[in-house]
């Protein structure tokens, strides 16, 4: 059963991701990119993963501008990482990225993707 909790996209939130060599864990904060619509037919979302360490730029990141307003802690970078979370497995929402920042993340998944 989908969760009743739900967030906008653009929504920052932190939850636990999982190493992508599998061993163990790091609570961070992502951006959920799923809508109301996914939401109700869904208990999950989608997200992309974002991280402050800003050297080492690679395909596929995305540097925020607005990383303050968004009520990030420090300047932050989508990384091009997507994940599907569990919406119960939010531990907080830090804020919403601004309407240019998210869509500079949207582009970013684009050419990622190759759509």
């Amino acid at each position: 059963m989908p969760s009743s909790i739900t967030y906008e996209p653009g929504a920052v939130v932190a939850v636990r991701i999982r190493f992508s060599d599998g061993e163990g864990v790091k609570r961070r904060p992502v951006v959920v990119l799923t809508n109301e619509l996914f939401h109700a037919a869904h208990a999950d979302a989608v997200v992309v993963a974002l991280t402050t360490s800003m050297s080492s730029p690679r395909f596929g990141d995305c540097i925020l501008t607005d990383w303050s307003a968004a009520g990030l802690p420090l300047p932050s970078k989508s990384k091009g990482a997507i994940h599907t979370i569990e919406r119960s497995a939010v531990d907080k929402q830090y804020g919403n990225l601004s309407v240019g920042d998210l869509e500079r993340v949207r582009e970013s998944l684009k050419l990622i993707l190759g759509l």
